[in-house]
């Protein structure tokens, strides 16, 4: 079953709670995606489909058509985000340690959000539409944006996280090094620490559910047919589907207003989405590149 890592984090704990509400403060995709317990800790088994042979109309009295599904069994590994940070001993006598490690955990969580979503966008959701044939240019040569469309599946296109690790430390596992004692780091210098880490992934077993416009400009901006085609290739419905964009790509299509581009309002109910398109919901999020994307050549 698939939640955010809201709802998952208040299952686990009021702390978790308070350690994902940072991680995903800043990082709007993050805070939307569905996650889904991976199959095996650290990595996660899943069949992509091939072909379907399903049901079909026959005469009556004639036998059923066999029935089948060719699939691929594929593996993916979660990645690891986190990271630790050392207080030195003289430096804690003064600030006082719990409370400098409340205030920079929340920091550094706000952080790890934000880079975890740069890594979902570049490394997972462009590479994925431009790798199948599902990306079309706007035609701008440098200083370039992008916005991709992605429609949610249960086990196919979902974000993963370890459920064995969830239950034991939680999403994200802030632990103090050396049981909350002094110790010396790699320096020689006597201090305190803590480690901030967690496991999650990006699952992506559908081609016809991601698509992507590159190379967007000021002055090469997306056509309405563009959008409508983007949407058609991810075969975009309401209920599962997100246009993921840089809000200056949303201030670009603000010509097409009143058309196809409607405000949003309360009922959408999804956390800083500010407009659709033809009922698809934008979200926009600072972590896409601010007009400096290398313009991305197509086959």
């Amino acid at each position: 079953m698939s939640n955010t890592l809201k709802e998952i984090a208040i299952s686990l704990s009021t702390k978790q709670s308070h350690y994902v509400n940072h991680l995903t403060e800043e990082s709007p995709i993050l805070d939307n995606m569905r996650f889904e317990p991976s199959t095996h800790g650290l990595w996660n088994a899943y069949e992509e489909v091939a072909s379907i042979d399903g049901p079909a109309f026959i005469d009556i009295n004639q036998p059923l058509p066999e029935m089948k599904v060719d699939s691929n069994l594929k593996k993916i590994d979660l990645s690891i985000l986190g990271g630790e940070i050392f207080l030195p001993e003289d430096k804690g006598s003064v600030v006082g340690v719990a409370e400098y490690f409340d205030k920079k955990t929340n920091v550094l969580l706000k952080q790890a959000g934000q880079t975890a979503e740069k890594k979902i966008i570049y490394d997972n959701f462009l590479p994925y539409a431009i790798g199948n044939g599902k990306a079309v240019s706007a035609l701008g040569t440098e200083n370039c944006y992008s916005m991709v469309a992605v429609r949610f599946i249960e086990g196919e296109v979902t974000g993963l996280y370890s459920d064995k690790a969830a239950h034991s430390h939680g999403i994200m596992d802030c632990t103090s090094l050396n049981g909350g004692l002094l110790y010396k780091n790699s320096n020689g210098l006597l201090g305190y620490g803590v480690r901030i880490k967690g496991y999650i992934g990006v699952q992506l077993a559908n081609p016809d559910a991601v698509s992507a416009i590159v190379n967007i400009t000021p002055d090469k901006i997306p056509t309405a047919e563009q959008v409508d085609n983007m949407l058609i290739d991810a075969k975009a419905t309401p209920a599962s589907t997100y246009i993921f964009c840089h809000p200056k790509v949303l201030s670009f299509l603000n010509k097409y207003k009143g058309n196809v581009l409607q405000t949003a309002n309360a009922e959408m109910d999804v956390n800083r989405s500010f407009a659709a398109w033809n009922g698809i919901r934008f979200i926009t999020s600072y972590n896409f590149k601010n007009g400096a994307e290398e313009a991305v050549t197509l086959a």
